[in-house]
């Protein structure tokens, strides 16, 4: 018994749809000119003026972000150049200076559709930065690490001496998030590597600064709803210095209030202008000479009081 044969139909593909169109030719020079089309808008998109209308929506506090000029980078994202951050109402020098930001979309969150999940990196006082940003659901999570800064390139530290060469490479990183979309109303957590640092031919308020040089300090801080607090200091060196507090900010910044303890101790190493600077700050009642010193600062960051 034979069984008989199924024969499926061929499957045929016509182009006759290309010939409606005028032809092969005229379908691929539709399709190379919507390509050219779609270059050109996003190569003439007011990206710029797109960015300050978003920043003005977020720069609404005492702290504003400010840039010179910006432009679509491609692969990097957004790109822009003299990025400032710093107080609305002071003159002074901006808290941070970023040569150039590169601000773009996380590839793997975009997927998912969350264009809010956005990847930093910038290039500042010689050395490099990198992070990430969430913004969604009205919050704002985030971390940063950076590595090599120069310490003599921050202006804000700089231009509190008259005279003088600051130097050493800070590296560190920090974790921040705000629910509510208030930036002022977060928390942040960091920790701060100063290596190298020192401080040579120093003057301020025109009173020389004996030289100073430290191998290595740390930092570690949290930031609150209006205040800094100092969990932990500690810097080898010339000197060995410990300490511990907090900064209640005020606007202007200089009128922020200090409540900082700290101990001060010398070694066979200290240099001798050094040794007698610390000489005269107060002792305890019958403290030897060579003794560690506890000292306290008050007062503002304008006008400190050390006691």
């Amino acid at each position: 018994m034979r069984l008989p044969r199924l024969r499926l139909p061929r499957l045929r593909l016509s182009f006759d749809w290309l010939a409606a169109l005028g032809g092969r030719t005229t379908v691929l020079y539709l399709g190379y000119t919507s390509v050219l089309f779609l270059v050109f808008l996003v190569v003439t998109f007011p990206h710029e003026l797109l960015i300050r209308r978003a920043l003005s929506a977020v720069n609404r506090g005492p702290v504003a972000l400010e840039f010179n000029t910006a432009r679509f980078a491609w692969f990097d994202g957004y790109e822009l150049s003299g990025t400032r951050v710093g107080a609305v109402a002071d003159d002074q020098s901006p808290y941070i200076e970023l040569s150039r930001l590169w601000v773009r979309p996380a590839v793997g969150a975009l997927v998912r559709g969350n264009p809010s999940d956005l990847l930093v990196r910038a290039d500042l006082y010689g050395g490099v930065l990198q992070g990430e940003l969430n913004m969604t659901d009205g919050s704002m999570v985030g971390n940063m690490q950076w590595q090599d800064l120069q310490l003599g390139r921050y202006r804000a530290l700089t231009g509190l001496l008259d005279e003088g060469q600051l130097a050493g490479r800070v590296s560190g990183q920090f974790t921040f998030e705000a629910r509510g979309g208030n930036p002022n109303a977060g928390q942040a957590n960091g920790v701060i590597a100063l290596d190298g640092a020192s401080l040579t031919g120093g003057k301020v308020a025109g009173f020389g600064v004996p030289d100073l040089h430290f191998r290595q300090a740390k930092l570690k801080l949290g930031v609150r709803t209006g205040h800094i607090e100092i969990q932990e200091f500690q810097a080898n060196g010339d000197l060995t210095l410990q300490g511990s507090g907090q900064l209640m900010l005020r606007d202007p910044v200089g009128e922020s209030v200090l409540n900082l303890h700290g101990v001060i101790e010398t070694s066979l190493a200290t240099p001798d202008p050094i040794k007698g600077l610390v000489a005269l700050l107060p002792h305890g009642p019958n403290a030897k000479p060579d003794a560690p010193i506890s000292v306290t600062l008050t007062g503002t960051l304008a006008h400190p009081r050390l006691r």
